[in-house]
């Protein structure tokens, strides 16, 4: 059977039609135009040896131009003194650069004007040379002057494939960051629907719940977005992001009190949820549900002793929600789903968490790795 037009499939081993067409000689030309000096010059710098080398090779090239001159200097009629030289200076410039030809433009003018140019043997400034020299000088310098633009437009061409290139890898970066991080989202979404399942009474209040969580998740995503630090925040920014929704704000009832930390973007979602649940729990049951309670939160570095290592990191934050003056509580007799919350996302954060409650009013203390917390792993 006859394949249609169009159809690609193929044998094993069969190259197709792309693969079987060589690289043209234009696609080779950058590369081509890479290995000279001239053309490398004007994207790295060269070094000192490369230099000298370029300079022992320019006046080699002079040297040879003025023997051919010398050489055919018999065959040819009079007018022709720079006819060596012309070449020599181009050549020069391609393949060593502007500097080295300006060098050989300098000593063929000057082996011309000696030799070549009557009278000879002598730099007599007559209207013959000085013809001879403006019109050299001029051609020289059309010729040198398009070289130029040659190299720069060059240069240009290679820093702007360079500057694709980055953009292409940064845009790759940004696509394996955004997959791993919506693959975190997701896998966060899916806990809090399973914690919600378990400790929901009705779908109406799983609804609630679910969409109480995901709103405050949102919020905490729009600042990790917004931030100008590439990608983290400020610890106390994270915490009023996360209360502000429930409007719980920094006050005389909410108080915060810590160093300024910057917390890496994987750490700002957990503490977001962490916060935005006790935030609601004392709205509804705790020191916020009164006139006259009072939340404080802490967080503070510890310095592990070297004995206690085996049970904290080296490095250790401590963060702590305090109530005060709201209603009087008392320890549940099972665990919520504020409690497995808070177990589960301080897990993620490489250390423990207990609740106490105490008279006063609840009181939660978090331990934190500040290697898997902190921006640069302070």
């Amino acid at each position: 059977m006859v394949a249609p037009a169009g159809d690609t499939s193929r044998g094993p081993g069969v190259p197709s039609a792309a693969d079987a067409v060589p690289a043209s000689p234009a696609s080779r030309l950058p590369s081509l135009l890479s290995r000279l000096p001239a053309f490398r010059a004007t994207v790295e710098r060269a070094t000192t040896r490369e230099r000298a080398l370029a300079y022992a090779c320019s006046l080699a090239i002079v040297l040879v131009a003025i023997v051919a001159r010398f050489l055919v200097d018999p065959y040819l009629p009079p007018g022709f003194p720079y006819l060596t030289f012309f070449p020599a200076v181009v050549l020069t410039g391609f393949f060593f650069g502007i500097y080295p030809a300006l060098m050989n433009t300098a000593i063929s003018a000057l082996a011309a004007w000696y030799w070549f140019i009557l009278p000879a043997e002598s730099f007599a400034l007559t209207s013959q040379s000085i013809t001879a020299l403006c019109f050299y000088f001029l051609v020289i310098g059309i010729d040198l002057g398009l070289l130029q633009l040659l190299l720069t437009a060059y240069a240009a061409q290679v820093r702007a494939r360079e500057e694709l290139t980055r953009h292409l890898q940064m845009q790759q970066l940004v696509s394996t960051e955004v997959d791993h991080r919506l693959k975190n989202l997701l896998a966060t979404i899916g806990g809090l629907v399973a914690l919600s399942q378990r400790h929901a009474a009705t779908p109406q209040q799983l609804g609630s719940q679910i969409r109480q969580r995901i709103q405050a998740m949102g919020h905490s995503i729009s600042l990790l977005r917004g931030s100008p630090h590439g990608g983290s925040a400020d610890i106390r920014e994270v915490m009023q992001a996360a209360t502000a929704p429930l409007g719980v704000t920094e006050g005389e009832r909410l108080v915060f009190r810590g160093p300024r930390l910057e917390l890496k973007g994987e750490a700002i979602v957990p503490l977001s949820l962490i916060l935005h649940e006790l935030a609601t729990n004392a709205l509804k049951y705790g020191a916020l549900s009164g006139e006259s309670g009072r939340i404080h939160i802490s967080w503070r570095r510890l310095d592990t002793p070297p004995q206690e290592r085996d049970a904290l990191p080296p490095k250790t934050i401590e963060f702590e929600w305090r109530e005060q003056g709201g209603p009087p509580v008392t320890a549940p007799s099972s665990h919520g789903f504020g409690t497995n919350l808070i177990q589960r996302m301080a897990g993620s954060f490489g250390g423990g968490s207990s609740l106490a409650y105490e008279p006063d009013g609840l009181v939660v203390r978090i331990e934190m790795d500040a290697r898997g917390i902190l921006a640069g792993g302070e």
